[in-house]
């Protein structure tokens, strides 16, 4: 089974309901453990906090709920992998957050991010960026590839 990192705005768009992205980024969220495994620093469930409390701290707090109810490795952010992420952020120009995401894919071997923040993380070079538009695609491309 392949892995991937999730982004928040995965997550966000779900709890939010938004209305271009939610319905790809449920069946996104449903797919984890079953079509996908996935990994996110624990900067994810942070920025979810940030992003919904802000609209209804009970959905920031039901958000926070669904997310560690997924089965997904949550990685810790400890200060090699914050100074990495700074030099990442130095020298692609990507922000300070984007940069942990991209840190944290690199100490834990991952090359494919699962996000809608093509934008940004089009900056990074060799890793495989997964919109919510492309998913079901890819999805099928790790079914049908030989083992």
């Amino acid at each position: 089974m392949k892995t991937a990192y999730v982004d928040t705005n995965i997550f966000d768009y779900v709890i939010l309901k938004n209305e271009k992205y939610g319905k790809a980024c449920k069946t996104i969220l449903e797919g984890i453990g079953t079509k996908f495994d996935a990994i996110c620093s624990i900067q994810v469930p942070v920025e979810l906090l940030g992003s919904t409390s802000t609209v209804n701290p009970m959905l920031a707090y039901d958000g926070l709920l669904g997310f560690f109810s997924f089965n997904l490795r949550v990685i810790g952010i400890s200060e090699k992998l914050l100074f990495n992420a700074a030099t990442i952020a130095k020298e692609t120009g990507i922000s300070g957050y984007d940069a942990i995401h991209v840190a944290t894919m690199v100490q834990e071997g991952i090359k494919t991010i699962i996000t809608e923040n093509y934008k940004d993380f089009k900056k990074i070079k060799n890793i495989e960026i997964i919109r919510p538009s492309t998913y079901e695609a890819w999805v099928a491309s790790a079914t049908n590839s030989p083992a």
